[in-house]
């Protein structure tokens, strides 16, 4: 089977960052894209079928009518990297972490010796 030639790229942004794919695969799954084009690995495949939460991930869309941003959680093993386009995505990585500083709900939980799945502690 043939490679479709694409002309335009898929533009989204992680953790703030731009990130453009000249030539996304329709094949790949945002986890799958987080963890080896952009080697993001706090979002986690455990089931990858949606049902256990591990991959995660806030996705952030303007909505025109309403004039304002709205966020949903999505399951990054079930969604298409080429379904982000023009989205913004913050994983677990983007809420906090203990290269830059942890969000106060994450400093909590370490502080008082707290577990959790991995979705807000990475």
């Amino acid at each position: 089977m043939d490679k479709i030639n694409y002309k335009l790229p898929l533009v989204f942004f992680v953790n703030g960052k731009k990130v453009i794919e000249e030539r996304p695969d329709p094949d790949w799954t945002l986890l799958h894209y987080l963890r080896t084009k952009l080697m993001l690995f706090g979002t986690k495949l455990a089931c990858g079928e949606g049902g256990c939460g591990a991959c995660t991930v806030m996705i952030s869309k303007y909505d025109r009518d309403k004039n304002e941003v709205y966020h949903l959680a999505i399951n990054a093993c079930l969604a298409p990297v080429c379904s982000m386009h023009g989205l913004a995505v913050t994983t677990v990585e983007g809420i906090g972490s203990t290269k830059t500083k942890l969000h106060p709900v994450q400093e909590r939980m370490a502080k008082s010796h707290g577990s959790q799945c991995g979705f807000c502690t990475p």
